[in-house]
Order: structure tokens, then sequence, then C-alpha cells
């Protein structure tokens, strides 16, 4: 059966959530507000969560709901490719096992700064023409 949720992907999400935190299924769970271990546990084997349940794995995973939506269906229902968005960054930033704890928070940091400048037209703008740019005096 073919769910819209991309449910393998949200197992390992959570799992690799865990592992970063050093967290037991027991103390995700609690961290989650009413999202008890077993379900928990199914969901990391692969059961379909219910709604709320699976809003509050989002919430604590810090990504939006649609980023576990399967690809056809968001392609039909948005007539285009998805788009990335800040938190899929966010997320393969966090997975990165290469990465220390420090300078994926830095990471994480300038681009959240960096995106939200952009929404406020604060960044140069890299369409302006050569000679409106500063020229560099040497």
């Amino acid at each position: 059966m073919s769910h819209e949720i991309n449910i393998k992907a949200l197992a390992e999400a959570i799992q690799r959530h865990r592992e970063e935190k050093k967290l037991t299924v027991r103390a995700a769970s609690l961290e989650m507000e009413s999202v008890s271990s077993s379900t928990l546990s199914r969901v990391e084997r692969g059961s379909l969560p219910d709604l709320d349940t699976y809003m509050r794995i989002c919430r604590w995973l810090s990504v939006d709901p649609a980023y576990f939506a399967n690809e056809p269906a968001l392609k039909k229902e948005l007539g285009r490719e998805p788009v990335l968005q800040t938190e899929d960054i966010i997320v393969h930033l966090r997975a990165d096992k290469l990465l220390t704890q420090q300078t994926r928070e830095a990471l994480i940091t300038m681009i959240e700064v960096a995106y939200a400048a952009s929404r406020r037209n604060l960044l140069p703008n890299e369409a302006k023409s050569p000679s409106s740019q500063v020229q560099d005096p040497c």
C-alpha cells in the first residue's frame, strides 16, 4: 500500500535524531508530549502514525510536515518539483556524522540568518549590472 508519507524516511529521521541526542525510545517519547514509547517504536519500525502523532514527531524533529511527503504526491499537488526548504538543509546538517555539534549549530545559524535576511531583502541584489557594483580601488 502506498502512503502519502514516506514512512521509511520518517523512521530513519527519528532514529538519527534520537542517536544524535543519545536518547532511548522512552526518553524521546517523553520529549514529544503525548506520544507513547510503544507508538514511537512502531513508527520507527514503519507503521503509519495518526495525524496528531505525526505533527508532534515533526515538531520534535524541527521539520515541516511536508518534508516527508512522497515526491510523486507532492509533485502532483504542486504541479512542479518540490523546492528545497531551510528545514530540509537543517535536517541534512543534523544527520551529517562528519560535522561536530558545534560546526552543525554554526552552519544552521548561518543558514537561518541568511534566509531571514533574504526574506527581508537585506542581501545585495546579485542581478545588478556590473557598473552599479562597488569597484575595487586597487
